[in-house]
Protein backbone atom coordinates (compact mmCIF):
# COMPACT_ATOMS: atom_id res chain seq x y z
CA UNK A 1 0.00 0.00 0.00
CA UNK A 2 3.25 2.41 0.88
CA UNK A 3 4.08 1.56 -2.46
CA UNK A 4 0.94 2.37 -4.64
CA UNK A 5 1.09 5.82 -2.31
CA UNK A 6 4.54 6.36 -3.30
CA UNK A 7 4.05 5.65 -6.77
CA UNK A 8 1.21 7.69 -7.05
CA UNK A 9 2.88 10.78 -5.27
CA UNK A 10 5.42 10.50 -7.72
CA UNK A 11 3.56 10.75 -10.64
CA UNK A 12 1.48 13.42 -9.32
CA UNK A 13 5.29 15.32 -8.86
CA UNK A 14 5.60 14.26 -12.10
CA UNK A 15 2.89 15.70 -13.77
CA UNK A 16 2.86 19.21 -11.87
CA UNK A 17 6.30 19.22 -13.48
CA UNK A 18 5.52 18.86 -17.03
CA UNK A 19 2.40 21.36 -16.23
CA UNK A 20 5.09 24.14 -14.62
CA UNK A 21 7.80 23.42 -17.29
CA UNK A 22 5.22 23.79 -20.08
CA UNK A 23 3.85 27.11 -18.70
CA UNK A 24 7.66 28.74 -18.19
CA UNK A 25 8.52 27.43 -22.09
CA UNK A 26 5.30 28.69 -23.63
CA UNK A 27 5.60 32.02 -21.50
CA UNK A 28 8.80 32.71 -22.32
CA UNK A 29 9.24 31.60 -25.92
CA UNK A 30 5.84 32.85 -27.19
CA UNK A 31 5.73 35.47 -29.68
CA UNK A 32 9.66 35.92 -28.15
CA UNK A 33 10.69 37.65 -31.95
CA UNK A 34 7.36 39.40 -32.97
CA UNK A 35 8.11 42.95 -31.63
CA UNK A 36 11.09 45.21 -32.79
CA UNK A 37 14.26 45.84 -30.67
CA UNK A 38 13.54 48.36 -28.21
CA UNK A 39 16.08 50.38 -25.38
CA UNK A 40 19.46 48.44 -24.78
CA UNK A 41 18.44 45.82 -26.97
CA UNK A 42 19.70 47.36 -29.96
CA UNK A 43 23.72 46.94 -28.26
CA UNK A 44 23.34 43.45 -27.70
CA UNK A 45 21.96 43.05 -31.33
CA UNK A 46 24.77 45.48 -33.13
CA UNK A 47 27.56 43.89 -31.45
CA UNK A 48 26.71 40.26 -32.11
CA UNK A 49 25.80 41.32 -35.44
CA UNK A 50 29.18 43.09 -36.04
CA UNK A 51 30.85 39.75 -34.22
CA UNK A 52 29.58 37.32 -36.90
CA UNK A 53 30.16 39.90 -39.55
CA UNK A 54 33.73 40.07 -38.91
CA UNK A 55 34.87 37.01 -37.21
CA UNK A 56 36.47 39.09 -34.68
CA UNK A 57 34.51 37.90 -31.41
CA UNK A 58 36.98 39.70 -28.95
CA UNK A 59 36.03 43.29 -29.42
CA UNK A 60 32.55 44.16 -28.84
CA UNK A 61 31.95 47.30 -31.52
CA UNK A 62 28.90 49.33 -32.90
CA UNK A 63 29.43 50.97 -35.73
CA UNK A 64 33.41 49.87 -36.03
CA UNK A 65 33.99 51.76 -32.46
CA UNK A 66 34.78 49.03 -29.45
CA UNK A 67 32.05 48.87 -26.97
CA UNK A 68 33.81 47.17 -24.25
CA UNK A 69 31.05 48.75 -21.48
CA UNK A 70 29.65 44.35 -21.04
CA UNK A 71 31.40 41.84 -20.73
CA UNK A 72 31.38 38.75 -23.69
CA UNK A 73 29.56 35.81 -22.70
CA UNK A 74 25.94 37.62 -23.26
CA UNK A 75 27.15 38.49 -27.25
CA UNK A 76 28.91 35.11 -27.39
CA UNK A 77 25.42 33.30 -26.32
CA UNK A 78 23.60 35.57 -28.70
CA UNK A 79 26.32 34.81 -31.75
CA UNK A 80 25.45 30.72 -30.90
CA UNK A 81 22.06 31.46 -30.90
CA UNK A 82 22.42 32.96 -34.41
CA UNK A 83 24.26 30.30 -35.87
CA UNK A 84 22.18 27.36 -34.27
CA UNK A 85 19.04 29.36 -36.12
CA UNK A 86 21.09 30.13 -38.82
CA UNK A 87 20.06 33.52 -38.57
CA UNK A 88 19.92 36.63 -36.39
CA UNK A 89 16.64 38.23 -35.49
CA UNK A 90 14.73 39.31 -32.64
CA UNK A 91 14.19 35.57 -31.55
CA UNK A 92 17.86 34.86 -31.78
CA UNK A 93 18.82 38.09 -30.02
CA UNK A 94 16.16 37.39 -27.04
CA UNK A 95 16.52 33.85 -27.00
CA UNK A 96 19.55 33.57 -24.53
CA UNK A 97 17.84 36.13 -22.00
CA UNK A 98 14.88 33.42 -22.05
CA UNK A 99 17.29 30.04 -21.45
CA UNK A 100 18.34 31.93 -19.05
CA UNK A 101 15.45 32.57 -17.12
CA UNK A 102 14.82 28.75 -17.28
CA UNK A 103 17.78 27.77 -15.47
CA UNK A 104 16.98 30.42 -13.23
CA UNK A 105 13.70 28.96 -12.42
CA UNK A 106 14.99 25.35 -11.95
CA UNK A 107 17.93 27.22 -9.55
CA UNK A 108 15.13 28.65 -7.46
CA UNK A 109 12.92 25.14 -7.71
CA UNK A 110 15.71 22.91 -6.50
CA UNK A 111 16.59 25.88 -3.62
CA UNK A 112 13.45 25.64 -2.47
CA UNK A 113 13.07 21.86 -2.30
CA UNK A 114 16.98 21.28 -0.84
CA UNK A 115 16.20 23.58 1.99
CA UNK A 116 12.49 22.85 3.23
CA UNK A 117 9.97 20.94 0.99
CA UNK A 118 8.85 19.97 -2.53
CA UNK A 119 5.40 22.23 -1.91
CA UNK A 120 7.43 25.51 -1.21
CA UNK A 121 9.99 25.08 -4.10
CA UNK A 122 6.87 24.39 -6.61
CA UNK A 123 5.27 27.42 -5.04
CA UNK A 124 8.53 29.64 -5.41
CA UNK A 125 8.96 28.78 -9.01
CA UNK A 126 5.37 29.83 -9.39
CA UNK A 127 5.82 33.10 -8.09
CA UNK A 128 9.12 33.69 -9.63
CA UNK A 129 7.86 32.70 -13.35
CA UNK A 130 4.62 35.42 -12.88
CA UNK A 131 6.42 38.04 -11.52
CA UNK A 132 6.74 41.59 -13.50
CA UNK A 133 10.30 41.88 -12.99
CA UNK A 134 11.11 38.40 -14.06
CA UNK A 135 8.66 37.84 -17.41
CA UNK A 136 10.11 41.27 -18.79
CA UNK A 137 13.88 40.44 -18.42
CA UNK A 138 13.68 37.30 -19.19
CA UNK A 139 12.26 38.15 -22.26
CA UNK A 140 14.31 41.03 -23.62
CA UNK A 141 17.84 41.09 -24.69
CA UNK A 142 20.33 42.00 -22.16
CA UNK A 143 22.30 40.41 -19.47
CA UNK A 144 20.45 41.26 -16.46
CA UNK A 145 18.73 37.54 -16.44
CA UNK A 146 21.86 35.87 -17.06
CA UNK A 147 23.24 37.44 -13.65
CA UNK A 148 19.91 36.51 -11.77
CA UNK A 149 20.49 32.85 -13.04
CA UNK A 150 24.07 33.05 -11.97
CA UNK A 151 23.77 33.94 -8.42
CA UNK A 152 20.88 31.39 -7.93
CA UNK A 153 22.52 28.21 -9.30
CA UNK A 154 25.73 29.50 -7.28
CA UNK A 155 24.00 29.35 -4.48
CA UNK A 156 21.91 26.15 -4.78
CA UNK A 157 25.00 24.35 -6.37
CA UNK A 158 26.55 25.62 -2.83
CA UNK A 159 23.70 24.03 -0.42
CA UNK A 160 23.95 20.93 -3.07
CA UNK A 161 27.68 19.93 -2.46
CA UNK A 162 28.04 21.62 1.41
CA UNK A 163 28.59 18.34 2.49
CA UNK A 164 30.52 17.35 -0.67
CA UNK A 165 33.98 20.18 0.03
CA UNK A 166 36.28 19.48 -2.53
CA UNK A 167 37.91 20.60 -5.77
CA UNK A 168 35.47 19.72 -8.14
CA UNK A 169 32.72 21.49 -5.84
CA UNK A 170 34.36 24.41 -5.36
CA UNK A 171 35.14 25.18 -9.23
CA UNK A 172 31.89 24.51 -10.30
CA UNK A 173 30.61 27.15 -7.78
CA UNK A 174 33.48 29.41 -9.10
CA UNK A 175 32.66 28.58 -12.64
CA UNK A 176 29.06 29.77 -12.58
CA UNK A 177 29.85 32.82 -10.47
CA UNK A 178 32.61 33.62 -13.36
CA UNK A 179 30.66 32.96 -16.19
CA UNK A 180 27.84 35.04 -14.85
CA UNK A 181 30.65 37.87 -14.77
CA UNK A 182 31.34 37.21 -18.15
CA UNK A 183 27.05 38.30 -18.94
CA UNK A 184 26.79 41.26 -16.50
CA UNK A 185 29.93 42.02 -14.04
CA UNK A 186 31.49 41.09 -11.09
CA UNK A 187 28.37 41.21 -8.89
CA UNK A 188 27.10 37.91 -10.03
CA UNK A 189 30.35 36.60 -7.89
CA UNK A 190 29.87 38.96 -5.13
CA UNK A 191 26.36 38.40 -4.55
CA UNK A 192 26.57 34.88 -4.28
CA UNK A 193 29.53 34.68 -1.53
CA UNK A 194 27.77 37.43 -0.01
CA UNK A 195 23.93 35.37 0.44
CA UNK A 196 25.96 32.03 1.65
CA UNK A 197 28.27 34.47 4.06
CA UNK A 198 25.41 33.57 6.82
CA UNK A 199 25.41 30.33 6.53
CA UNK A 200 29.28 30.04 6.99
CA UNK A 201 29.74 32.23 9.67
CA UNK A 202 27.17 30.46 11.78
CA UNK A 203 28.91 28.04 13.71
CA UNK A 204 32.08 28.90 12.33
CA UNK A 205 31.10 26.71 9.76
CA UNK A 206 33.22 28.66 7.11
CA UNK A 207 36.78 26.51 8.96
CA UNK A 208 35.33 23.83 7.05
CA UNK A 209 36.12 25.76 3.33
CA UNK A 210 38.79 27.44 4.23
CA UNK A 211 41.07 24.85 1.89
CA UNK A 212 43.36 24.91 -0.27
CA UNK A 213 41.33 23.38 -3.32
CA UNK A 214 38.86 26.30 -2.34
CA UNK A 215 41.32 28.98 -3.17
CA UNK A 216 42.82 26.76 -6.37
CA UNK A 217 39.08 26.52 -7.64
CA UNK A 218 38.87 30.17 -7.15
CA UNK A 219 42.15 30.66 -9.09
CA UNK A 220 41.04 28.53 -11.89
CA UNK A 221 37.67 30.65 -12.28
CA UNK A 222 39.09 34.21 -11.95
CA UNK A 223 41.77 32.80 -15.06
CA UNK A 224 39.30 31.35 -17.04
CA UNK A 225 37.61 35.35 -16.40
CA UNK A 226 40.56 37.26 -17.68
CA UNK A 227 41.93 34.95 -20.14
CA UNK A 228 38.99 36.76 -23.22
CA UNK A 229 39.92 40.23 -21.66
CA UNK A 230 43.75 39.84 -21.86
CA UNK A 231 43.31 38.23 -25.54
CA UNK A 232 41.44 41.36 -26.49
CA UNK A 233 44.10 43.28 -25.09
CA UNK A 234 47.02 41.78 -27.62
CA UNK A 235 44.94 40.76 -30.69
CA UNK A 236 44.65 42.58 -33.65
CA UNK A 237 40.90 44.29 -33.97
CA UNK A 238 39.82 44.46 -37.88
CA UNK A 239 41.71 47.46 -39.75
CA UNK A 240 38.44 49.64 -39.96
CA UNK A 241 37.76 49.26 -35.64
CA UNK A 242 38.75 52.44 -33.20
CA UNK A 243 39.13 52.36 -29.99
CA UNK A 244 36.52 54.45 -27.03
CA UNK A 245 38.21 58.48 -26.76
CA UNK A 246 39.10 57.02 -22.99
CA UNK A 247 40.99 54.47 -24.96
CA UNK A 248 40.35 51.58 -21.45
CA UNK A 249 41.20 47.99 -22.29
CA UNK A 250 38.09 45.39 -21.61
CA UNK A 251 40.15 45.26 -17.75
CA UNK A 252 40.20 48.62 -16.85
CA UNK A 253 36.75 48.99 -17.99
CA UNK A 254 35.71 45.58 -15.52
CA UNK A 255 37.40 47.37 -12.77
CA UNK A 256 35.85 50.74 -13.82
CA UNK A 257 32.09 49.52 -14.06
CA UNK A 258 32.34 47.42 -11.08
CA UNK A 259 34.36 48.86 -8.94
CA UNK A 260 34.80 52.30 -9.05
CA UNK A 261 31.28 52.35 -9.87
CA UNK A 262 30.31 51.27 -7.21
CA UNK A 263 31.51 53.65 -4.48
CA UNK A 264 32.25 56.62 -7.34
CA UNK A 265 29.25 56.52 -9.85
CA UNK A 266 30.26 58.29 -12.81
CA UNK A 267 26.52 57.54 -14.40
CA UNK A 268 23.14 55.92 -12.90
CA UNK A 269 23.52 57.65 -9.81
CA UNK A 270 20.18 59.64 -9.78
CA UNK A 271 18.12 57.36 -7.67
CA UNK A 272 18.32 57.97 -3.62
CA UNK A 273 19.77 54.92 -1.75
CA UNK A 274 16.54 54.02 -0.31
CA UNK A 275 14.91 53.99 -4.30
CA UNK A 276 14.88 49.24 -3.74
CA UNK A 277 12.55 50.13 -1.04
CA UNK A 278 9.69 50.66 -3.47
CA UNK A 279 11.56 49.04 -6.58
CA UNK A 280 11.75 45.68 -5.64
CA UNK A 281 7.89 45.29 -4.65
CA UNK A 282 7.98 46.68 -8.42
CA UNK A 283 9.89 44.04 -10.04
CA UNK A 284 7.99 41.29 -7.67
CA UNK A 285 4.40 42.48 -8.90
CA UNK A 286 1.57 40.90 -8.72
CA UNK A 287 2.80 39.30 -5.52
CA UNK A 288 4.13 42.29 -3.55
CA UNK A 289 1.43 42.47 -1.33
CA UNK A 290 2.20 38.99 -0.51
CA UNK A 291 5.58 39.24 -0.76
CA UNK A 292 5.35 41.73 2.70
CA UNK A 293 3.16 40.18 4.34
CA UNK A 294 5.23 37.06 4.29
CA UNK A 295 8.20 39.54 5.24
CA UNK A 296 6.37 40.71 7.94
CA UNK A 297 5.40 37.24 9.00
CA UNK A 298 8.55 35.74 8.90
CA UNK A 299 10.37 38.50 11.12
CA UNK A 300 7.54 38.17 13.39
CA UNK A 301 7.77 34.69 14.45
CA UNK A 302 12.11 35.00 14.13
CA UNK A 303 12.74 32.65 17.22
CA UNK A 304 10.58 30.04 15.82
CA UNK A 305 12.14 29.35 12.13
CA UNK A 306 13.84 26.83 11.35
CA UNK A 307 17.81 27.65 10.77
CA UNK A 308 17.83 27.97 6.97
CA UNK A 309 14.89 30.33 6.94
CA UNK A 310 16.90 32.57 9.25
CA UNK A 311 19.73 32.44 6.64
CA UNK A 312 17.33 33.38 3.80
CA UNK A 313 16.31 36.28 5.38
CA UNK A 314 19.80 37.45 6.47
CA UNK A 315 20.91 36.46 3.07
CA UNK A 316 18.03 38.75 1.58
CA UNK A 317 19.16 41.38 3.79
CA UNK A 318 23.12 41.54 2.75
CA UNK A 319 22.41 41.11 -0.63
CA UNK A 320 19.51 44.44 -0.47
CA UNK A 321 21.83 46.15 1.85
CA UNK A 322 24.71 45.38 -1.06
CA UNK A 323 22.99 47.03 -3.63
CA UNK A 324 21.37 50.03 -1.63
CA UNK A 325 25.07 50.59 -0.44
CA UNK A 326 25.90 51.14 -3.98
CA UNK A 327 26.33 54.74 -5.09
CA UNK A 328 25.11 53.27 -8.77
CA UNK A 329 21.39 52.19 -8.51
CA UNK A 330 19.26 51.24 -11.65
CA UNK A 331 15.58 49.36 -10.61
CA UNK A 332 16.55 46.00 -12.21
CA UNK A 333 19.87 45.86 -10.38
CA UNK A 334 17.98 44.20 -8.19
CA UNK A 335 16.81 41.23 -9.80
CA UNK A 336 19.53 39.08 -8.35
CA UNK A 337 17.06 39.19 -5.19
CA UNK A 338 13.96 38.09 -6.90
CA UNK A 339 14.19 33.91 -5.96
CA UNK A 340 15.11 34.47 -2.33
CA UNK A 341 11.78 36.97 -2.32
CA UNK A 342 9.97 34.16 -4.31
CA UNK A 343 11.17 31.42 -1.70
CA UNK A 344 10.13 33.63 1.11
CA UNK A 345 6.68 34.08 0.00
CA UNK A 346 6.35 30.38 -0.99
CA UNK A 347 7.34 29.68 2.57
CA UNK A 348 4.72 32.39 4.17
CA UNK A 349 2.26 30.19 1.87
CA UNK A 350 2.88 26.60 2.75
CA UNK A 351 3.82 27.56 6.50
CA UNK A 352 2.30 28.12 9.74
CA UNK A 353 3.35 31.27 9.85
CA UNK A 354 0.45 34.09 10.85
CA UNK A 355 -2.41 31.86 9.60
CA UNK A 356 -4.76 34.87 10.01
CA UNK A 357 -2.43 37.02 7.98
CA UNK A 358 -2.34 34.53 5.43
CA UNK A 359 -5.57 34.10 5.20
CA UNK A 360 -6.81 37.71 4.52
CA UNK A 361 -3.83 38.61 2.16
CA UNK A 362 -4.61 36.11 -0.30
CA UNK A 363 -8.51 36.32 0.09
CA UNK A 364 -6.94 40.24 -0.98
CA UNK A 365 -5.30 39.06 -3.63
CA UNK A 366 -8.52 36.67 -4.87
CA UNK A 367 -10.33 40.10 -5.58
CA UNK A 368 -7.63 41.88 -6.84
CA UNK A 369 -6.62 39.32 -9.35
CA UNK A 370 -10.55 39.12 -10.53
CA UNK A 371 -10.87 42.54 -11.06
CA UNK A 372 -7.69 42.43 -13.24
CA UNK A 373 -9.43 39.45 -14.89
CA UNK A 374 -12.64 41.39 -15.53
CA UNK A 375 -11.17 44.31 -16.90
CA UNK A 376 -9.61 41.82 -19.39
CA UNK A 377 -13.37 40.59 -20.40
CA UNK A 378 -14.34 44.17 -20.58
CA UNK A 379 -11.68 44.68 -23.30
CA UNK A 380 -14.35 43.67 -26.26
CA UNK A 381 -17.00 45.89 -24.79
CA UNK A 382 -14.96 48.90 -25.53
CA UNK A 383 -13.92 48.08 -29.33
CA UNK A 384 -16.69 49.98 -31.14
CA UNK A 385 -15.78 53.09 -29.08
CA UNK A 386 -11.92 52.94 -28.84
CA UNK A 387 -10.55 54.62 -31.95
CA UNK A 388 -13.36 57.61 -31.25
CA UNK A 389 -11.94 57.94 -27.64
CA UNK A 390 -8.27 57.07 -28.91
CA UNK A 391 -8.14 58.20 -32.20
CA UNK A 392 -6.37 55.84 -33.58
CA UNK A 393 -6.74 51.94 -34.60
CA UNK A 394 -7.54 49.25 -31.79
CA UNK A 395 -4.64 47.38 -30.98
CA UNK A 396 -7.00 43.80 -32.07
CA UNK A 397 -4.59 41.70 -30.85
CA UNK A 398 -4.22 42.99 -27.84
CA UNK A 399 -7.94 43.46 -27.13
CA UNK A 400 -9.43 40.25 -28.61
CA UNK A 401 -6.68 38.01 -26.78
CA UNK A 402 -7.63 39.28 -23.53
CA UNK A 403 -11.37 38.22 -22.59
CA UNK A 404 -9.81 34.48 -23.17
CA UNK A 405 -7.09 35.53 -20.56
CA UNK A 406 -10.11 36.82 -18.14
CA UNK A 407 -12.29 34.06 -18.39
CA UNK A 408 -9.25 31.59 -17.79
CA UNK A 409 -8.26 33.10 -14.81
CA UNK A 410 -11.99 33.34 -13.53
CA UNK A 411 -11.90 29.63 -14.11
CA UNK A 412 -8.95 28.62 -11.84
CA UNK A 413 -10.13 31.08 -9.52
CA UNK A 414 -13.10 29.70 -9.00
CA UNK A 415 -13.25 27.65 -5.20
CA UNK A 416 -14.40 24.42 -6.61
CA UNK A 417 -11.49 24.02 -8.79
CA UNK A 418 -8.33 24.80 -6.26
CA UNK A 419 -8.40 21.06 -5.33
CA UNK A 420 -7.90 20.44 -8.86
CA UNK A 421 -5.29 22.91 -9.55
CA UNK A 422 -3.83 22.06 -6.10
CA UNK A 423 -3.09 18.23 -7.58
CA UNK A 424 -1.92 19.57 -11.05
CA UNK A 425 0.68 22.31 -9.61
CA UNK A 426 1.42 20.30 -6.04
CA UNK A 427 0.84 23.91 -4.25
CA UNK A 428 -1.46 24.26 -1.42
CA UNK A 429 -4.87 24.66 -2.16
CA UNK A 430 -5.70 28.08 -0.72
CA UNK A 431 -3.18 29.68 -2.78
CA UNK A 432 -3.31 27.43 -6.12
CA UNK A 433 -5.82 29.39 -7.87
CA UNK A 434 -4.90 32.64 -6.97
CA UNK A 435 -1.33 31.34 -8.35
CA UNK A 436 -1.81 30.08 -11.67
CA UNK A 437 -5.28 32.94 -12.34
CA UNK A 438 -1.94 35.50 -11.80
CA UNK A 439 0.26 33.53 -13.67
CA UNK A 440 -2.15 33.33 -16.45
CA UNK A 441 -3.01 37.53 -16.76
CA UNK A 442 0.48 38.32 -16.26
CA UNK A 443 2.15 35.88 -18.65
CA UNK A 444 -0.41 36.77 -21.23
CA UNK A 445 0.20 39.87 -21.34
CA UNK A 446 3.70 39.68 -21.49
CA UNK A 447 3.75 36.83 -24.25
CA UNK A 448 0.41 37.61 -26.10
CA UNK A 449 -0.51 40.67 -25.86
CA UNK A 450 2.25 42.90 -25.59
CA UNK A 451 3.88 42.08 -28.51
CA UNK A 452 0.92 42.98 -30.58
CA UNK A 453 1.20 46.84 -29.48
CA UNK A 454 4.42 46.88 -31.84
CA UNK A 455 2.37 47.68 -34.94
CA UNK A 456 2.42 51.24 -32.83
CA UNK A 457 6.44 50.93 -33.32
CA UNK A 458 7.91 53.16 -35.96
CA UNK A 459 11.71 52.55 -35.43
CA UNK A 460 12.10 49.48 -37.68
CA UNK A 461 9.89 50.34 -40.32
CA UNK A 462 12.36 53.70 -40.61
CA UNK A 463 15.05 51.52 -40.53
CA UNK A 464 14.26 48.84 -42.92
CA UNK A 465 12.72 51.37 -45.71
CA UNK A 466 16.30 53.33 -45.00
CA UNK A 467 18.23 50.03 -45.73
CA UNK A 468 16.31 50.23 -49.42
CA UNK A 469 17.14 53.89 -49.87
CA UNK A 470 21.07 53.47 -49.14
CA UNK A 471 21.36 50.48 -51.89
CA UNK A 472 23.65 51.95 -54.49
CA UNK A 473 24.90 54.29 -51.92
CA UNK A 474 28.95 53.59 -51.51
CA UNK A 475 29.21 53.33 -47.47
CA UNK A 476 31.63 56.33 -47.32
CA UNK A 477 28.83 58.65 -48.39
CA UNK A 478 26.64 57.89 -45.77
CA UNK A 479 26.96 59.82 -42.70
CA UNK A 480 25.03 60.39 -39.51
CA UNK A 481 24.61 63.77 -38.04
CA UNK A 482 26.23 63.46 -34.14
CA UNK A 483 25.10 60.13 -33.29
CA UNK A 484 24.31 56.53 -34.87
CA UNK A 485 21.64 54.95 -33.70
CA UNK A 486 22.71 51.00 -33.02
CA UNK A 487 18.93 49.90 -33.98
CA UNK A 488 19.75 51.53 -37.39
CA UNK A 489 22.47 50.24 -38.10
CA UNK A 490 21.28 46.87 -37.07
CA UNK A 491 18.13 46.95 -39.56
CA UNK A 492 20.47 48.86 -42.67
CA UNK A 493 22.63 45.48 -42.14
CA UNK A 494 25.89 47.32 -43.17
CA UNK A 495 29.01 46.31 -44.04
CA UNK A 496 31.15 48.71 -43.21
CA UNK A 497 30.87 51.50 -40.45
CA UNK A 498 29.54 54.52 -41.76
CA UNK A 499 30.77 58.36 -40.60
CA UNK A 500 29.69 59.76 -37.58
CA UNK A 501 28.92 63.86 -38.39
CA UNK A 502 30.30 66.01 -35.29
CA UNK A 503 29.93 69.22 -36.16
CA UNK A 504 28.91 71.38 -39.02
CA UNK A 505 32.65 72.18 -40.15
CA UNK A 506 32.48 68.34 -40.56
CA UNK A 507 29.49 68.81 -42.02
CA UNK A 508 30.78 70.72 -44.98
CA UNK A 509 33.72 68.56 -45.44
CA UNK A 510 31.33 65.45 -46.27
CA UNK A 511 29.17 67.20 -48.60
CA UNK A 512 32.16 68.59 -50.59
CA UNK A 513 34.43 65.22 -50.60
CA UNK A 514 34.00 62.71 -52.78
CA UNK A 515 31.76 61.63 -55.92
CA UNK A 516 28.10 60.19 -56.36
CA UNK A 517 25.29 60.63 -53.80
CA UNK A 518 25.31 61.05 -50.25
CA UNK A 519 22.68 60.00 -47.39
CA UNK A 520 22.54 62.08 -44.31
CA UNK A 521 20.50 60.88 -41.52
CA UNK A 522 19.96 62.79 -38.06
CA UNK A 523 16.86 63.81 -35.96
CA UNK A 524 14.14 65.68 -37.14
CA UNK A 525 13.87 68.45 -33.67
CA UNK A 526 14.46 71.71 -34.60
CA UNK A 527 17.17 71.81 -32.43
CA UNK A 528 19.05 69.11 -34.07
CA UNK A 529 18.00 70.57 -37.85
CA UNK A 530 19.60 73.84 -37.30
CA UNK A 531 23.16 72.93 -37.75
CA UNK A 532 22.00 71.66 -40.95
CA UNK A 533 20.54 74.57 -42.15
CA UNK A 534 23.94 76.31 -42.18
CA UNK A 535 24.90 73.80 -44.61
CA UNK A 536 21.76 72.66 -46.83
CA UNK A 537 19.31 75.06 -48.59
CA UNK A 538 15.55 74.70 -46.74
CA UNK A 539 13.85 73.35 -49.14
CA UNK A 540 16.26 70.23 -49.12
CA UNK A 541 15.64 70.28 -45.20
CA UNK A 542 11.96 70.50 -45.33
CA UNK A 543 11.84 67.67 -47.90
CA UNK A 544 13.83 64.57 -46.68
CA UNK A 545 13.62 61.44 -48.75
CA UNK A 546 12.35 59.70 -45.67
CA UNK A 547 11.29 60.61 -42.84
CA UNK A 548 10.43 58.26 -39.39
CA UNK A 549 6.80 58.37 -38.85
CA UNK A 550 4.75 59.44 -35.69
CA UNK A 551 2.74 57.14 -33.31
CA UNK A 552 -0.39 57.72 -32.50
CA UNK A 553 -0.49 59.63 -29.32
CA UNK A 554 2.82 60.88 -29.96
CA UNK A 555 4.26 64.54 -28.76
CA UNK A 556 5.54 66.39 -31.62
CA UNK A 557 9.20 67.24 -30.37
CA UNK A 558 8.99 63.01 -30.21
CA UNK A 559 12.63 62.15 -31.15
CA UNK A 560 12.17 61.06 -34.66
CA UNK A 561 15.09 60.19 -37.76
CA UNK A 562 14.99 61.77 -41.20
CA UNK A 563 17.45 60.91 -43.97
CA UNK A 564 18.25 63.36 -47.40
CA UNK A 565 19.75 62.18 -50.21
CA UNK A 566 21.99 64.94 -51.96
CA UNK A 567 23.11 64.04 -55.41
Amino acid sequence: MAEKRALSDSIREKKAEIVFWAFAVVLLLAGLGTAGLWASEDRWAEITREMLLTKDFLHPAINGEVYFDKPLLSYWLIALAATLLRHLDEFAIRLPGAISALFGLYGTIYLGRKLWSKEVGMAAGWILLSCYGFLFWGRTAAADMENLTAVILAVAWFFARVEKPGFFSYLVFYLICFLGAMTKGLPAVGIPLIAILPYLLTENRWKNHFRFSNFAALAAGLLIFLIPLELAKYLPMPEYYSLPAEKLTGLELVWRENIIRFFKPFDHDDEPFYCYVYQLPRVLLPWSLVFIAALAAALSSWKKLKPETKWLLQAMALIFLCFSASGSRRWYYILPLMPFCAILTALFLCSDWKEQWRKWTMLLMRWIIMIAAALDLLCLAVLPFWEKVSGFPPPMGFLIVAPLFGIAALAVLEKRSAGGISRLTRVPAQSAGILMAGTILVGGFFAFQLPSLDQYRTEKPFALELKTKMSGISPENIGFFQKVPPKVVYYADLKRPVRVIADVEELKKFLAAGQGPKMLVAYSREKDLEPLRQCLPAEIIDHPALKEKFAPREKSDSKKLCAWIIN
